[in-house]
């Protein structure tokens, strides 16, 4: 079998193929990698046959209508998609010939109403579906997303074996890789939830409005070309791929330094201009019952990727949320944007109020 991960970075791309015919098909390729995928195809003698999205994409625009056009191949996406130059629709266990390799597919909405997994003979591409360890998966808040449609498709991973090879659609820790039992002991999503409590667990991330993914999706419905048909945040890991992880570390997980709200009131009481706090909350929580620390700037979590720039970096950051879920993965994404002073404070506002420390509503 061929199989390649062709991109830099964090968003992953796969080349997958015959070793005998040399038919390939290209899955999730990204706009600014399509002539380096054609050149590659070319010099390595393989025949492009099909080009494949998972699922639609929210944080970059896709390279598959422009391959179309340009290799003059089909264009291949779940049933529910709505990517209008879509030519050839996938259904649940629909199979794919190349040489002697088969694909075949499992529908899995809930990121997106038209996610897939792309299964092969050792292993399976997740897509947004579900990403390796703490990052969970892509968030399901996006128009299309549905928590409890997410919640009923991770049983359809319970008919793969422990030892199968999971490829994910992104990775922003350098893994190339896990295998699926790992993510069944690692990843916060595949731990054991009633219906109810997985709804809960999601509400409670409010991970908050992100305009511009929506573009994103608008231009991948309208099947774009150009870079310039949506708008990127350029601080959204140069605009090429932003992440889009959505789960919160699980509890004791978070790689993130973490300061108590004690030790948090007494690094204020001896130098508050050294201290950035930042709460990650949403607005209507900020003036909540919780109330929030005095001094505090709102940045909900769902828009720090777009507002990175109103966060100094020559100051200790300490993000804040209602239970320190949200300000773990606030300040593992500061960590990763190169904020070397970024800290979680444990147990939230919640913990805050507890130790009867001032707030302001």
């Amino acid at each position: 079998m061929i199989f390649k991960q062709l991109n830099p970075g964090a968003c992953r791309s796969y080349l997958v193929g015959s070793e005998r015919t040399k038919e390939v098909v290209l899955i999730d390729p990204v706009l600014d990698g399509v002539d380096r995928y054609l050149r590659l195809l070319q010099s390595d003698g393989m025949k492009l046959r099909w080009v494949i999205d998972t699922h639609t994409h929210a944080d970059h625009i896709s390279g598959a209508a422009l391959l179309q056009q340009k290799a003059q191949v089909h264009y291949l996406m779940h049933l529910n998609s709505n990517v209008k130059c879509v030519s050839k629709k996938l259904r649940e266990r629909d199979a794919l010939g190349l040489g002697e390799l088969t694909m075949s597919f499992l529908h899995v909405p809930g990121h997106t109403q038209d996610s897939l997994l792309v299964l092969l003979p050792d292993r399976f591409l997740s897509g947004d579906f579900l990403f390796i360890g703490e990052d969970g998966a892509g968030r399901l808040d996006l128009p299309g997303g549905s928590a409890a449609a997410h919640h009923q498709s991770l049983r359809k991973l319970d008919t793969l074996a422990d030892g199968t090879l999971m490829f994910p659609a992104h990775d922003y820790r350098g893994r190339e890789h896990a295998r699926l039992g790992e993510q069944r002991r690692s990843n916060p999503l595949l731990q054991p939830r009633t219906r109810d409590e997985y709804l809960k667990y999601w509400e409670e991330l409010k991970l908050g409005p992100a305009e511009w993914m929506k573009q994103v999706l608008e231009a991948n419905h309208a099947c774009a070309t150009e870079p310039s048909a949506a708008s990127i945040p350029a601080e959204s890991a140069s605009g090429a791929c932003a992440p889009c992880a959505a789960a919160a570390p699980v509890h004791g997980a978070s790689r993130a330094p973490a300061l108590t709200p004690v030790q948090l009131r007494e690094r204020a009481a001896k130098d508050q201009a050294r201290l950035f706090i930042l709460d990650v909350r949403e607005p209507d929580e900020y003036t909540g019952d919780l109330g929030h620390i005095p001094g505090s700037v709102l940045i909900p979590l769902g828009q720090l990727e777009d507002r990175f720039g109103e966060v100094p970096k020559d100051k200790t950051i300490v993000a804040v949320c209602k239970s320190g879920r949200r300000s773990a993965r606030a300040a593992e994404l500061l960590m990763a944007k190169g904020f070397r002073d970024a800290y979680t404070m444990t147990g939230g506002m919640q913990a805050w109020d507890d130790e009867e420390l001032p707030v302001e509503r």
